[in-house]
């Protein structure tokens, strides 16, 4: 795949219909028929629409025969380079994003089309409110951008299929394709569409993997692969791995990497603490599995061990950063990226130690001795975000680079302290509205449902009556917590949430669909809810007549 130049030549329309396309004749683009095939008595055709639950709207889209709407495409990609490029990829991308993509454009017409949709969308998100986006969508009334980017769409993907009908599908474009295919769908809010295309994705990594390590591809094509497309994946797969439990862990190394030594840049510090977060919540996976199977107080000697080795990876990391960090401030002053990009390396520091140090053990009172790394993650995510603004004081409205979401999204669900809880609301709030597959909206409203059934039931004592207490909006419950204290960041430890009233949140089911097996049916009954009522699916550490406290397993209606 040729990759020769940074400029980006002239663009010709590529609107016209299939049958002047086979013949090679130029088209007129009439609608319905074209002048030319109607003239010589041709069946006229263009190009086919997508099918699909997940782009059942892009069958109602077709490229319109506007004359501005080669403008707008024009228009659109250079909106992409100039606007959305520079903030979808982050700035330790900027080589994917804004000079391998745009030169495949060049020749391929669906990554043209990919391209400007995903800029339709940055243009003017109109992301999904639906948490799971399993719910069918009702019709709605869309903006031009958004008409433009679901016809473009339409017209890639199809483009696409007719090139693998013939087999002549370029791997590493379509993998390039996928990845701007998955941009496509989360900007619209339809995460399991993503999340498919994303174990697409992995899979045709992973068959790329076998045809260059028989020699079947030439190592340009290994650099390309490890270097660029694989660490995307991987990122992307450990901001989803919390809710989707995706299949990252194929692509990680096949072996235990050394210790870090060094960073000769703040690329590499990235890449290494994407590894180890990613390690880090899948080592949580197993290690509240083997509790939740062995009721055990204490966990076995195999996970200790792997629970030291991460932590010394981590304590060589910081290290690493901290020289690294001290390196870049002795050749000057910090630009606004570098600060932005420091800023969300720590806070991925302090989230991942807070996770390998409290995860071996049962109780959930451990964290509360991690409040100052909480209150870490607060400050330099707020950093992050005041140098990550755009020109006009906002944030972009998606990246697709590791961000600030899962820290402090981490920090609302487990620290319980309700001053540093409340700020990192806040700034959730403040965050890209879609970062990766998930949308941060929907993510702010759980947290806040979280919050008030666990500072509800500290009153309650009991979870029916929790969740009618906590029927009311989170600003009436803030409000009633205000009158309590003058100042929530300074309420003293004994008012943090007791054990048994402490959840970690497992998922949403909605009943229709099915009900997990830790869930009894009458547990959902009670209720008297619908079959599409949106239910929170929870653990708990209950504390038994016997003297010992048990994981249970709950849930609670939830509603968006």
């Amino acid at each position: 795949m040729p990759l020769k130049g940074s400029s980006i030549a002239s663009l010709k329309s590529r609107l016209g219909c299939k049958t002047c396309k086979i013949r090679r004749v130029k088209c007129g683009e009439e609608k319905p028929n074209c002048v030319r095939c109607t003239g010589t008595g041709r069946k006229c055709e263009y190009e086919g629409r997508v099918s699909g639950a997940s782009c059942s709207m892009l069958s109602t889209f077709s490229p319109s025969s506007s004359p501005n709407t080669a403008w707008r495409e024009r228009r659109a990609f250079a909106y992409y380079f100039q606007h959305a490029a520079p903030f979808v990829g982050g700035g330790l991308d900027s080589d994917f994003w804004r000079t391998i993509v745009p030169q495949v454009c060049r020749s391929e017409p669906a990554v043209w089309d990919a391209i400007i949709s995903v800029s339709a969308l940055f243009e003017g998100p109109e992301p999904f409110p639906d948490f799971v986006s399993l719910r069918p969508k009702n019709p709605r009334v869309l903006t031009q951008n958004h008409r433009d980017a679901l016809s473009w769409y339409s017209r890639s993907v199809t483009s696409f299929r007719q090139h693998i009908e013939r087999g002549a599908v370029d791997v590493f474009v379509g993998l390039i394709s996928c990845v701007l295919f998955i941009c496509i769908e989360a900007l619209q809010g339809a995460t399991a569409e993503a999340l498919r295309l994303y174990d697409q994705g992995v899979h045709l990594i992973l068959t790329l993997r076998v045809q260059i390590a028989s020699g079947a591809m030439p190592p340009a094509k290994s650099f390309l692969l490890e270097d660029i497309i694989v660490p995307i994946f991987v990122r992307l797969g450990a901001m989803a791995f919390t809710i989707s439990r995706v299949p990252v862990t194929s692509l990680l190394p096949g072996t235990e990497h050394a210790l870090t030594q060094e960073f000769v840049s703040l690329k590499s510090a990235r890449d290494a603490i994407v590894l180890l977060s990613t390690e880090a919540q899948l080592f949580e996976s197993i290690c509240e599995k083997n509790i939740s199977l062995a009721s055990a107080s204490h966990m076995p000697l195999e996970l200790i061990n792997q629970q030291i080795t991460l932590l010394a990876k981590l304590r060589s990391w910081h290290v690493a950063f901290t020289k690294l960090m001290a390196c870049l401030h002795s050749k000057g002053r910090l630009s606004p990226e570098q600060t932005s990009i420091a800023a969300l390396l720590w806070t991925y520091h302090e989230t991942v130690l807070i996770i390998l140090e409290t995860c071996v053990s049962p109780s959930r009172m451990l964290i509360d001795a991690y409040l100052p790394s909480f209150q870490t993650i607060v400050e330099q995510s707020s950093i992050a975000l005041d140098a990550y603004m755009q020109p006009d004081g906002t944030q972009p409205p998606f990246t697709f680079e590791i961000s600030v979401g899962l820290p402090i999204w981490f920090t609302c669900l487990r620290c319980r302290d309700p001053g540093i809880r409340r700020m990192a609301l806040d700034l959730l709030r403040r965050a890209p509205q879609v970062q990766g597959v998930y949308k941060l909206p929907p993510a702010v409203r759980f947290s806040e449902k979280v919050i008030i059934l666990e500072e509800t039931y500290e009153s309650t004592k009991n979870t029916e009556q929790a969740i009618a207490t906590a029927s009311i909006d989170y600003q009436s419950h803030i409000r009633e917590k205000s009158s309590d204290a003058s100042s929530s960041t300074d309420m003293p430890t004994g008012v943090l949430i007791p054990e048994e009233a402490r959840i970690r949140p497992i998922g949403i089911f909605r009943p229709r669909e099915g009900i997990p097996p830790e869930i009894m049916e009458e547990d959902v009954a009670k209720w008297n809810a619908s079959l599409d009522q949106d239910f929170l699916r929870f653990t708990r550490n209950k504390y038994e007549d016997s003297g010992i406290w048990q994981i249970v397993h709950e849930c609670v209606p939830i509603d968006f």
